[in-house]
């Protein structure tokens, strides 16, 4: 987020000191549940040919949200960033950011089917995934657009009430191992696992943050830890609402 008096969602401006997002919002009220949220009344510069209407606005919950309304659209997306990644793992389980990703995906209380939201997108014309990086943590899809309400619907109990069930933690660490197989032979991969090493060790930088087999069962085990636990303890302490940004566009 721009730290100077203009900032920049989804590639439009929001002008107004939005340094910590409490300016420029005025209390609504939603027509037919009559549920409250604030709307942001400042201005939000756009391209004069952009077709596209947006509001930007937070709900009780101090979740932010830009709406992009976009008639023209041939497909309907969302995309959630949490403010949290790998360096915010303990640094004796690193990646644990990366599994946590992995398993929000597989049922939530509304949905338990591990598979109800994977089916739901991909039934619908449409595809989903999430990556992790250093400081956040995004999930995203793309859907056909009178699917759109129902997408959202099992998205949001991706972090309402996911399940995080202790008999996936195996099979996700495989999934998270099989991707980091995959990077080791990647050059850019290397080059920035050798830069990491020149850096002080005290930095999180400089810490191996992708995850694998080793670093998450490996270290657990070594501990004495229970992964599962140290799990849901790292999605209770970070995934809260008012460290969340949504955006949808429909």
């Amino acid at each position: 987020m721009s730290t100077n008096s203009e900032a920049s969602v989804s590639g439009v401006a929001i002008k107004d000191s939005l340094e910590d997002w409490s300016n420029g919002f005025e209390q609504r009220m939603v027509s037919d549940t009559q549920l409250p949220y604030q709307l942001f009344t400042g201005e939000i510069e756009k391209s004069s040919n952009d077709p596209h209407q947006y509001r930007l606005v937070r709900l009780p919950n101090n979740l932010v949200a830009l709406c992009v309304h976009a008639p023209d659209t041939k497909q309907s997306t969302a995309a959630l960033s949490v403010n949290v990644g790998n360096f915010d793992c303990p640094p004796e389980l690193p990646g644990l950011a990366h599994l946590l990703e992995h398993m929000l995906f597989l049922g939530s209380k509304k949905y338990p089917s591990e598979s109800e939201y994977l089916d739901y997108i991909s039934g619908n014309s449409g595809r989903r995934n999430a990556r992790t990086t250093n400081n956040t943590t995004t999930f995203f899809f793309t859907v056909a657009n009178d699917a759109m309400e129902g997408a959202l619907d099992r998205f949001s109990r991706i972090f309402i009430d996911p399940l995080v069930k202790p008999d996936c933690v195996n099979r996700e660490i495989n999934a998270v191992d099989s991707e980091f197989k995959g990077r080791v032979s990647n050059d850019d991969v290397r080059a920035s696992v050798l830069n990491n090493s020149l850096l002080d060790k005290r930095h999180p930088y400089s810490r191996f943050n992708m995850g694998n087999r080793e670093s998450l069962k490996g270290s657990a085990d070594a501990l004495g830890l229970d992964l599962h636990h140290e799990l849901l303890k790292f999605h209770q302490k970070y995934y809260s609402s008012d460290l969340m940004k949504l955006v949808t566009d429909a």
